[in-house]
């Protein structure tokens, strides 16, 4: 008998999702956003955005070692924040489906 050790599997390749937000879309918080430690000129924990603010979509890449979308969106003053889709909702008010679902 052979001493064979048995590989475990390595997960397949994942896409990143596709976001549901565009570039250039204008958005406003649904939340108040506070600093997870990621924004530099900020102390951590310290509000960031208020709720309702209204910013524009400058980029749209997505979480490390994930396929989740982060959406940096530019607010008043310059300041430019990663959001989650559930931490915007576009400035008309409509959230967007899911991609690849029908409604």
């Amino acid at each position: 008998m052979s001493d064979t050790v048995t590989e475990a599997k390595k997960p397949g390749f994942i896409p990143p999702r596709e976001p549901l937000y565009e570039w250039g879309m204008r958005v406003s918080t649904t939340e108040d956003l506070f600093n997870d430690g990621s924004h530099p000129h900020a102390a951590e924990g310290a509000l960031l955005i208020p709720k309702g603010t209204p910013g524009t979509i400058v980029r749209i890449g997505h979480a490390e070692g994930t396929t989740i979308p982060v959406y940096l969106v530019e607010f008043p003053a310059g300041v430019v924040v990663g959001c989650l889709e559930e931490e915007i909702l576009p400035a008309d008010g409509k959230r967007r489906g899911v991609p690849g679902v029908m409604e």
